[in-house]
């Protein structure tokens, strides 16, 4: 095999891993969804329930978050309220306190140990069969709570996430708001497919029985509904159970965020590397190998990508069309990261937002690689 047809396999395999990554699967799981729709039975009722808000020095915004939350649409002699303090070191914990005579509950941690640890220390605390995480950044939509419950009258389901609903004031400067909407049309297809590979990390509800063995330092909203698979249950999302919160302006805090998130993701995608079996998990497996881990080699393929067909170009006409493509929108996120106002634009925000979610993701295979852990951190400001 010559070297020429080496980097030519290369190129186009690095190029499959991007397309199915953010293209394939998304029109195989929505094709998935209209041939063999699985849909969820829901009903209208009130079972008791718990509230669990996570907050780690939030007095800026504790109260308005309790305040939405005593203002839902759901019966207050089924609601139960907790507010786990992760140590927060401000008014928070004050101010949880004079809303005790309205039922609100506190949990304060006297050491500070992470928001998935406070999680766990609230499902602890919880009277309900059903717990709901929200947190403290996320303000729900009044009848959220009733609608999110909703599928639990389907005894097939173990989990159920929210809808995450974006508010950009600054006109979306970092893409994150288009990213968002296509992720949650693709979890919409996941969900008439079979089962969602996560959950909305600010709004997700799972029965309490599910928690049993938790994790204190992984990410809840990523493993639970594994947990849930593992279980014989479903993950489910249900579009009416709105969480709403804003977007990060700050180049900075989002790419932190992003790295936290992925360095999260790497380390429960391969503690529960089992749930990658197609063997064992069917359908299920596939799912999780194309949205979490071949999302998360995209950062490798477009380098791969990119030098092979630089050695490619030199010979070949059609590669250095492509070539030229892939430098074009290089230099439409460089550009965009100089110049701020041209990240108000179309064709220079989505650039800069792919380009670097996916450095954060490469940052983020170098943090899990070194064994970087990411216990406690300062929620990013939104």
């Amino acid at each position: 095999m010559t070297l020429g047809i080496v980097l030519q396999v290369l190129f186009w395999i690095s190029i499959a891993v991007i397309l199915w990554a953010y293209v394939g699967y998304f029109l195989a799981t929505w094709l998935m969804s209209r041939i063999y729709p699985k849909p969820v039975h829901k009903e209208n009722w009130f079972p008791q329930v718990s509230l669990i808000i996570t907050a780690y020095n939030e007095a800026s915004r504790i109260g308005k978050k309790i305040g939405n939350s005593l203002d839902l649409e759901y019966p207050r002699d089924k609601l139960e309220i907790i507010v786990v303090s992760d140590a927060s070191t401000d008014a928070t914990e004050s101010i949880v306190k004079t809303f005790a005579d309205q039922g609100v509950k506190l949990l304060a941690i006297p050491v500070r140990h992470g928001k998935h640890y406070a999680q766990g220390r609230g499902i602890q605390a919880a009277v309900s069969d059903i717990v709901v995480l929200t947190d403290a950044t996320t303000y729900l939509e009044k009848d959220a709570l009733s609608k999110i419950i909703r599928s639990y009258a389907d005894p097939t389901v173990g989990c159920v996430s929210g809808e995450d609903r974006v508010d950009s004031p600054d006109g979306d400067v970092v893409g994150e708001g288009a990213y968002v909407k296509y992720e949650m049309k693709l979890r919409s297809f996941e969900n008439l497919a079979g089962s969602l590979v996560g959950a909305s990390g600010c709004f997700f509800s799972v029965r309490k029985s599910l928690c049993s063995a938790w994790i204190d330092d992984m990410s809840s909203d990523f493993y639970i509904p594994i947990v849930a698979r593992m279980n014989g249950l479903r993950a489910v999302v249900d579009h009416e159970a709105i969480g709403n919160y804003r977007v990060v302006s700050d180049h900075s805090k989002e790419f932190g965020r992003k790295v936290r998130t992925v360095v999260h993701g790497l380390e429960v995608l391969f503690r529960f590397r089992r749930i990658m079996n197609p063997f064992k998990y069917g359908g299920y497996a596939i799912q999780m190998i194309s949205h979490k881990l071949c999302r998360w080699l995209v950062p490798f393929a477009m380098i791969i990508a990119l030098v092979t067909n630089a050695l490619l170009a030199a010979h070949c006409t059609f590669f250095q069309v492509i070539l030229a493509v892939q430098v074009i929108m290089y230099l439409l996120a460089l550009a965009a990261y100089i110049i701020p106002p041209l990240q108000k634009s179309g064709p220079f925000k989505i650039p800069l937002f792919f380009v670097l979610v996916n450095l954060s993701v490469l940052v983020a295979w170098y943090k899990y690689l070194t064994g970087y852990k990411y216990v406690v951190w300062d929620a990013t400001k939104r």
